[in-house]
């Protein structure tokens, strides 16, 4: 008796799952690695770190107290230390497809990953 009733209501849920599904399995599919970081505070580009070299830089602009350390390992990229007061560029983790981005607001800090070929993964090359 519970299924007749509500037969319609279920078989939208379960075609918005299916279609869910069919989008996330799309855009695991198509993401592409990213080549390199592209670091900007405030609108400029600060520096451009290519992901296949492991690096560390300290973004600290002149006449501000804002310190972010960017570090790129494993052909990956993350911000691994910040001095704001809600540190979520740090809790971001590790970006290293193509269109991921960190956000630093209090810093206006964006590190950006661009380029890459597509289908390839970094536990692959």
């Amino acid at each position: 008796m519970f299924i007749r009733k509500y037969k319609n209501d279920i078989l939208l849920i379960l075609a918005v799952l299916v279609l869910a599904g069919g989008v996330w399995l799309l855009t695991r599919l198509t993401r592409r690695q990213g080549g390199e970081a592209v670091v900007t505070v405030d609108g400029e580009t600060v520096a451009v770190l290519p992901l296949a070299e492991d690096a560390s830089l300290t973004v600290a602009p002149a006449g501000t107290d804002y310190v972010n350390t960017v570090v790129v390992a494993d052909g990956r990229v993350c911000v691994e230390t910040a001095n704001c007061p809600d540190r979520i560029c740090v809790e971001q983790g590790w970006k290293r497809y193509d269109g991921e981005m960190i956000v630093c607001l209090p810093h206006r800090l964006i590190v950006t990953v661009r380029g890459g070929a597509p289908g390839t993964d970094a536990t692959v090359q």
